[in-house]
């Protein structure tokens, strides 16, 4: 998903042109690719002064898009992204900010993933100049576009997994699981994880997920150095009410 928007009061945004495409293209339960363009949610003239400044740039630096721009009503746009999003289990957004919006639509019913830390980089060259959304003064300047950026994104995931479609949106799930909550993993799971990227991206959760590890990786004398120091840190030895810090590692410990 990317959004296009200006900005209002609080520093919250005001959606103007909204964006998706669908990364799985097997699934035939929900929307391929949509793009949609808000009315604003109150006329320009009621926007403070230092607002108008502000939106007036992004409108002919940005964007392009007019801030009387019309389509849909904005007080549909909740609605909008609850039919759009209804059949999908992940949802990927680029930015903090982006996120934290639509994770106060949706409530916690999908989960929300912010590309930037999958390593996704900057989209300065996602630019285009005919695009009748983005028209401001008709200006030379070429215009970011919504659409153009989610396709740009789609296909940057598709090189950063090497995957092909479908595998591409259960290849995002583990990163994402990897990062986030690792614990909940399945061990069928976690065993498409090579040692290498669990030392990288998981090491300070490797005793909470030792269980699941297969076999060969719990032998390995890599991944039992990282392991905390059960041997001689537990509760026959040490009075944790008392104990202040973390468990040495294996490879640290010194008694």
């Amino acid at each position: 998903m990317s959004v296009r928007q200006d900005k209002c009061p609080n520093n919250q945004f005001i959606v103007k042109e909204l964006a998706t495409i669908l990364i799985d293209e097997k699934a035939t339960d929900t929307f391929g690719v949509t793009r949609m363009l808000f009315k604003p949610p109150f006329k320009w003239d009621e926007l403070p002064k230092q607002y108008k400044t502000m939106n007036l740039w992004v409108m002919r630096n940005y964007h392009g898009i007019l801030w009387d721009a019309r389509d849909i009503p904005y007080d549909k746009l909740n609605d909008v992204l609850h039919i759009i999003l209804k059949a999908v289990g992940y949802i990927y957004v680029k930015g903090l900010e982006k996120k934290k919006w639509l994770s106060d639509i949706i409530k916690g019913s999908k989960t929300i993933i912010n590309l930037e830390n999958l390593g996704c980089p900057s989209m300065k060259n996602n630019e285009i100049t005919s695009c009748h959304y983005h028209e401001f003064r008709k200006s030379s300047i070429m215009y970011h576009c919504a659409l153009e950026n989610v396709k740009q994104l789609k296909c940057w995931i598709e090189k950063k997994t090497q995957m092909q479609s479908p595998s591409i949106g259960r290849s995002l799930e583990l990163y994402y699981q990897l990062e986030e909550r690792i614990e909940d993993m399945k061990p069928q799971d976690i065993a498409y994880l090579t040692k290498d990227f669990i030392l990288k991206f998981a090491l300070t959760k490797i005793d909470r997920i030792w269980n699941k590890l297969p076999e060969g990786l719990q032998k390995d004398k890599d991944m039992i150095a990282h392991r905390r120091c059960r041997k001689h840190y537990n509760t026959m030895v040490i009075d944790y009410d008392e104990f202040d810090g973390m468990i040495p590692l294996m490879k640290d410990c010194s008694i």
